[in-house]
């Protein structure tokens, strides 16, 4: 089974989780036939990326720049991205407010109400 994947914050946290799946990648098809396809890459401070035919995760991992691996506009905001990334797991890697939890509860709750 393929999953189309999507990174809303790509810093240190999400570039180890993508080392993390490309270190995995081989074992994840040996072992549970699970394959994946980023979608989409979103950051505050270095643009975003939407690619419904897939992202080469290896190259955004050394990018100062998501815009140049995006196959349409960049989205307004992260909202946008969520919706038009086509990802069916999003990894939420946003800076967040501690006592609040946003803006992460929101861009979580977009995500799970568009399934």
């Amino acid at each position: 089974m393929n999953y189309n994947l999507a990174f809303l914050g790509f810093g240190n946290v999400g570039k180890a989780l993508a080392k993390l799946l490309l270190k995995k990648e081989e074992e994840l098809k040996q072992r549970y036939d699970v394959t994946f396809t980023v979608t989409g890459i979103s950051t505050g401070k270095h643009g975003s990326a939407i690619n419904s035919q897939g992202i080469d995760l290896r190259s955004a991992l050394t990018a100062d720049n998501f815009n140049q691996f995006s196959a349409v506009t960049a989205p307004a905001d992260a909202f946008e991205f969520i919706r038009n990334c086509g990802a069916d797991i999003l990894f939420e890697n946003s800076p967040v407010n501690y006592e609040s939890g946003q803006p992460a509860v929101d861009h979580l709750k977009l995500a799970l109400g568009l399934g």
